[in-house]
């Protein structure tokens, strides 16, 4: 069953957060957002992931507009500091599975925003990917998804965007996964 500590970067297995352990070096937990213009002209992805076992957290965000792709990433060591924050990226959960803040503060780069995601649907849980080769678990992860709206501002290069009831996406993601590119 899905709860309130499922809208945080802290579980340890692949299933929801009132299930724990697991020592497996790969383990992950991460959020995923995707943003979209209506009219199509801009569209974000923002990325946060913990590696507890490894002790990393890292991030990126990829903005797109008028053809031209931006992107951010990110990486600290996540001990002792566990919050979800790496360089100018953070999420803030401020209703745990309905509202999100998400930032990609200003700084040497060349987009920033400061959004709200807004539950429009309950999350639907999907059911687990489990990949074996060879006899071994190659991938193992659960996700929830959820569509929302979305508003705030988006800066890119010198030019600002208000976001105003932008279609957004949702998608924390808890697993293990090898180096197979799975997100």
């Amino acid at each position: 069953m899905l709860g309130p500590l499922d809208d945080t970067l802290w579980h340890q297995i692949a299933e929801p957060f009132e299930h724990v352990g697991t020592s497996d070096p790969r383990f992950f937990d991460r959020y995923w957002f995707a943003v979209y213009d209506p009219a199509g002209e801009a569209a974000v992805q923002f990325t946060m992931g913990s590696y507890n076992n490894m002790n990393v957290i890292d991030g990126g965000v990829v903005m797109v507009r008028g053809g031209t792709q931006h992107n951010l990433r990110a990486s600290r060591a996540l001990r002792p500091r566990f919050e979800p924050e790496v360089g100018p990226m953070r999420v803030e959960p401020k209703v745990p599975l309905e509202e999100l803040r998400v930032i990609l503060a200003p700084g040497d780069h060349s987009i920033a925003c400061d959004l709200v995601w807004r539950a429009e649907l309950a999350p639907e849980i999907e059911k687990p990917h489990v990949e074996r080769e060879r006899g071994r678990v190659a991938q193992d992860y659960q996700r929830f998804n959820q569509v929302g709206v979305v508003n705030g501002w988006i800066t890119v290069g010198d030019e600002g965007l208000e976001v105003d009831g932008w279609w957004g996406g949702s998608g924390p993601l808890l697993g293990s996964a090898s180096g197979h590119g799975h997100s």
